[in-house]
């Protein structure tokens, strides 16, 4: 997976941690019956569907701003890398 799901997955082992909460009991109040799904899209191996980075906001208390800049830059990032890919190409 890409530098925004390991940093998006950072972000929320962090907040679940200060919230005092397993990753079952997380996975439990997401709607899921195994903790796998929090392990994975914390370590980075997973990308985090946005609903779900809605409901993480609200139960973690994950300010809104962190999540949308990790997203935007990761996504600007991107672009500016296929952009210059392209450029190479034509040279």
């Amino acid at each position: 997976m890409g530098k925004v799901d390991v940093e998006l997955g950072a972000l929320v082992r962090e907040y679940r941690l200060k919230a005092g909460m397993t990753q079952l009991e997380l996975s439990q109040k997401l709607g899921y019956e195994s903790m796998q799904f929090v392990s994975l899209f914390e370590r980075g191996l997973s990308k985090i569907p946005l609903k779900v980075i809605g409901k993480l906001v609200v139960i973690l208390g994950i300010p809104e701003k962190k999540v949308t800049k990790a997203l935007v830059d990761s996504l600007v990032t991107d672009i500016n890398e296929q952009i210059k890919e392209g450029k190479k190409s034509v040279s």
